[in-house]
């Protein structure tokens, strides 16, 4: 569609306009985060009682592979939406593309870390050397809080001059708080 100036004679095109993007539009992705953040709290906490053998084994197994099975469907799928329309700008696939690349590192770093506590919550016997069971768990949750953080901080980027008020507030708020803890 094209508008008339019919003061200057000028032809000017109309701009596509994107969405704007709500904190409704990011309430799954924060609910998602919220929940990461619990389970990297409880590997932390795990990896700190080292090399005291982890007594709830078991549920923290069920906790992270609940967040690595629910990435896709929490995570992914609201910010393909969000952002699909932009994939051929450089700069938005570049940080799409960093995104997922960090989220199937951390994916995959967890799944040593499923493996390592399936086989602590099955074994009474079994006990993993502690250092090399601690470095594991830190590299999970240390990448974890990271990918949450570029993944909110590529949305911040991404999302400007889209991003309503609130939506802005509630992310640099979070990645404020977290970076003062």
């Amino acid at each position: 569609m094209i508008d008339h100036d019919e003061f200057g004679g000028l032809v000017v095109p109309f701009v596509r306009r994107r969405p704007v993007i709500q904190d409704t539009d990011l309430a799954a992705i924060f609910a998602y985060h919220a929940r990461l953040r619990d389970v990297c709290d409880s590997l932390e906490a795990c990896a700190d009682a080292l090399p005291d053998r982890p007594s709830d084994a078991a549920a923290l197994r069920l906790s992270l592979r609940g967040v690595v099975a629910s990435h896709d469907r929490e995570e992914a799928t609201v910010i393909d939406t969000l952002f699909a329309c932009d994939l051929g700008d450089p700069l938005t696939a570049a940080l799409l593309g960093r995104v997922q690349a960090r989220r199937l590192s951390d994916a995959i770093h967890a799944d040593d870390v499923l493996a390592a506590l399936s086989e602590l919550s099955t074994s009474e016997r079994w006990q993993p050397c502690a250092e090399a069971f601690g470095y594991m768990l830190r590299g999970v949750f240390d990448s974890c809080r990271l990918t949450m953080d570029f993944t909110e901080l590529a949305i911040l980027t991404l999302g400007t001059g889209r991003l309503s008020r609130s939506a802005r507030a509630m992310l640099i708020d979070g990645l404020c708080a977290r970076q003062a803890s």
